[in-house]
C-alpha cells in the first residue's frame, strides 16, 4: 500500500472534510470557441489519430497552432460520473454536487449509478458509456475495483481520461483521488472509538463489503493503530459485512452483542455501519456501554448523536471530492501537467499530494454534538 500521510481531524466531510466541506467555487469552464479551421484536428483527436500522421492531414491543426497550442484545447470535456448506488443519501448528495458543478462550469456531465450496490450492474453502466464513444472522461467510485479494471483499461486505450475515488489500488486509472490518507482515517476512527471506550475493551470491525477496498484499508489501518497505541483494547478478529444496509447493520449488531457479552466497541467504515449499530445499541439499553463509530451522513445519525448513543462519526464531503475529480478531469483534458502536487481549486484539495496515480487531499472531519447542526444546515 502506498505510503500514507496521517490526516488531521476533519469534520469528516461530511466529515471527511468537515473542514473541507464548504467547497470553493470550481474553476470556470474554458471557452468553447474552436475555429472552423481547427475542426478537423478535433475530429482526429477523438479518433486518437497518431501524431505521425502526414503533414497534409494535419494541416488544419497546424494552421490553428498559434491560437491553440497542441498541448491545450479550447474545448471542455464530456464527462460521465458513475456513483456506487442511487437512492441513498450519500450518493444522492454526490449526484447533486456533480450537477451543481455542471451548472457552475457549463461543462457537459452525465451522472449514472446502479439501483443497488451491485458491482456487475455498475460495470455494465461504465461499459455502455465507454462503448457509446461520447465521453472524454470517466469518473467513478467502484463497488468492486477489480471488476472495473478491464473496462477501465479499454476506456484508457480509447483515449478516455479515467479518474476514480475510493480505489487506491486500481491499476487502470489515470488518477485515484482520496479525500484523506487511508491510514490517517483509520487511525482517526480508532482514536475516536478508543476515547469513547476509555482505551480498553473488546471491539470488532464492520464494512459494507469485503470488495470495497478503501473501507477495508481503513479498517486494517485502525486495527494496526490500536495495536500500537491502545494495548488494553482487544480486536476480536471479526469483520462484519452489512452490504451497505443500515437494517443489516442493525441486525448484525444485535447478533454481535449476543455473541460477545463483553463487546464494547464496533468500528465501522461504511456510511451505514454506525447508524444501524446505534439503533441496536439504543434498543438494547446499552447506550454508554457499547460504542460505535463509522463514516456516516449527519442526517442519518443526528438523533443518535443528540441522545448520546453515538458520540461522534467521521466523514468527508463526498460531493466536494466529486467536484475535485471533475476539476482534475478538466485540467487533464486541457493538457495541464500534473506534478508532485496539484491544486484542484476547491477547499480541502488546494494542495493535494500526488504519488504515482494517487492524489490525496485533506478533507477529513469529525462530526459530534458540537457541530452536527451546522452540517445538517449544509444539507448533509
Amino acid at each position: 500500500m502506498k505510503k500514507k500521510l496521517i490526516s488531521g481531524i476533519l469534520v469528516a466531510a461530511l466529515a471527511l472534510s468537515l473542514a473541507a466541506c464548504g467547497g470553493s467555487s470550481a474553476p470556470a469552464s474554458s471557452e468553447a470557441a474552436a475555429s472552423e479551421e481547427a475542426a478537423p484536428a478535433e475530429e482526429s483527436k477523438e479518433e486518437a489519430a497518431p501524431a505521425e500522421e502526414s503533414k497534409e492531414e494535419a494541416a488544419p491543426a497546424e494552421e490553428s497552432k498559434e491560437e491553440a497550442p497542441a498541448e491545450t484545447t479550447s474545448e471542455t470535456p464530456r464527462i460521465a460520473f458513475v456513483g456506487k448506488v442511487e437512492g441513498q443519501p450519500w450518493w444522492d448528495h454526490v449526484q447533486e454536487s456533480v450537477m451543481e458543478w455542471k451548472e457552475e462550469t457549463g461543462v457537459d456531465v452525465v451522472y449514472q449509478a446502479p439501483a443497488e450496490v451491485d458491482a456487475a450492474a455498475q460495470v455494465q453502466i461504465i461499459t455502455d458509456l465507454v462503448n457509446q464513444g461520447e465521453i472524454d472522461a470517466l469518473l467513478f467510485s467502484p463497488n468492486d475495483p477489480d471488476a472495473c479494471e478491464a473496462i477501465c483499461k479499454e476506456a484508457r486505450d480509447k483515449g478516455i481520461i479515467v479518474i476514480a475515488t475510493e480505489a487506491s489500488g486500481m491499476t487502470n486509472v489515470d488518477y485515484d483521488i482520496e479525500a484523506f490518507d487511508e491510514s490517517g482515517l483509520g487511525a482517526f476512527l480508532m482514536d475516536e472509538l478508543a476515547a469513547q471506550m476509555g482505551g480498553e475493551g473488546e471491539y470488532v470491525t464492520m464494512v459494507g463489503s469485503l470488495t470495497m477496498e478503501s473501507q477495508n484499508n481503513w479498517a486494517d489501518a485502525a486495527i494496526a493503530h490500536q495495536a500500537e497505541a491502545y494495548p488494553n483494547m482487544k480486536y476480536l478478529d471479526e469483520r462484519v459485512v452489512d452490504d451497505s444496509d443500515a437494517e443489516i447493520a442493525y441486525n448484525k449488531t444485535k447478533e454481535l452483542i449476543q455473541k460477545y457479552p463483553d463487546l464494547k466497541g464496533i468500528l465501522g467504515t461504511g456510511s451505514f455501519d454506525a447508524p444501524g449499530a446505534a439503533r441496536a445499541i439504543r434498543e438494547m439499553g446499552l447506550t454508554g456501554q457499547v460504542f460505535a463509530i463509522s463514516v456516516a451522513m449527519p442526517s442519518e445519525v443526528a438523533d443518535f448523536i443528540s441522545d448520546g448513543t453515538l458520540q461522534s462519526v467521521a466523514l468527508w464531503d463526498a460531493g466536494i471530492t466529486a467536484k475535485a475529480m471533475c476539476n482534475l478531469a478538466v485540467q487533464m483534458f486541457q493538457g495541464n501537467e500534473i506534478g508532485s502536487t496539484v491544486d484542484l481549486a476547491i477547499d480541502g484539495y488546494n494542495e493535494c499530494s500526488v504519488d504515482g496515480t494517487l492524489v490525496v487531499g485533506d478533507g477529513q472531519i469529525a462530526i459530534n454534538k458540537d457541530n452536527i447542526d451546522y452540517w445538517l444546515e449544509v444539507g448533509l
